[in-house]
């Protein structure tokens, strides 16, 4: 069975409808973050950051793919696994089926969070696996053409949620899209469009596509209330009275000097 690249992909009726949809997607939550600096880590066939006003845009692309002329982004041919990019130096980043399309998601995950600055924002797009779409590449299996990429492992996106909390995101927003049964014709798959506002309400857990937002956070300095303080092992000192130490005193405001 000839094997289906995401490039051909895109091509077909379902990678047209994608594009559509994660066109408006991205420019919906990209056209607010702010900052100096956005980077998008795969997928040159789509520039997710056209709708952001930073001042740079950069892409990654593992294969040196031809990027539309029109596109705003600065190319860098680059491993998104070893990024060539500062700690700390990017206010967003994109990850338009990065993950899903890669054998060593988690380490890429890694690096997008490394490169991002605190409180920016990072958003991701993936195949949902309790999709339509998904059910439909599972023929390939009785010998039918494929209907989606052939190197696509769809990831969870619970799964994605526990990767994004264990360093450090907190998800705030997800948009679940496209609800059309696997149909070859654009035109079937637009008459489908329907299911879209039902899927939405009824059953967005089944949608073919979805979009996950997250901000970076760092744990601050804790404020630490009269009670529990009253709570600490040794004596507080009286009213009026300085502190044995300035470490007892910064020691409990979470913060070492």
């Amino acid at each position: 069975m000839p094997a289906l690249t995401f490039q051909d992909f895109l091509l077909s009726a379902p990678g047209e409808l994608l594009l559509e949809w994660e066109k408006k997607a991205y420019s919906e939550l990209t056209a607010d973050v702010f900052g100096s600096c956005a980077l998008q880590i795969g997928m040159p066939q789509l520039d997710t950051l056209a709708a952001n006003r930073m001042q740079a845009h950069w892409l990654i692309d593992p294969r040196g793919n031809l990027c539309d002329p029109k596109f705003t982004l600065n190319r860098i041919v680059a491993d998104p696994s070893q990024l060539p990019i500062l700690n700390e130096s990017m206010d967003l980043v994109t990850l338009p089926h990065t993950l899903d399309l890669a054998s060593n998601p988690q380490q890429i995950l890694r690096e997008a969070v490394r490169v991002l600055e605190p409180e920016g924002r990072l958003i991701l797009t993936a195949f949902n696996s309790l999709g339509l779409w998904w059910l439909r590449q599972q023929t390939v299996k009785l010998g039918c053409r494929p209907y989606l990429p052939t190197e696509l492992v769809p990831i969870s996106l619970y799964r994605l949620k526990d990767w994004l909390a264990l360093l450090g995101l907190e998800v705030d927003r997800g948009i679940f899209g496209i609800y059309a049964p696997g149909f070859r014709s654009l035109k079937r798959l637009h008459a489908w469009s329907w299911l879209n506002k039902a899927g939405d309400r009824w059953m967005p857990q089944f949608s073919n596509l979805f979009l996950l937002s997250a901000v970076k956070r760092l744990p601050g300095p804790r404020i630490v209330s009269c009670e529990s303080m009253q709570k600490l092992p040794g004596k507080m000192p009286a009213p009026g009275v300085p502190a044995a130490s300035s470490t007892t005193h910064s020691t409990l405001l979470g913060k070492k000097l």
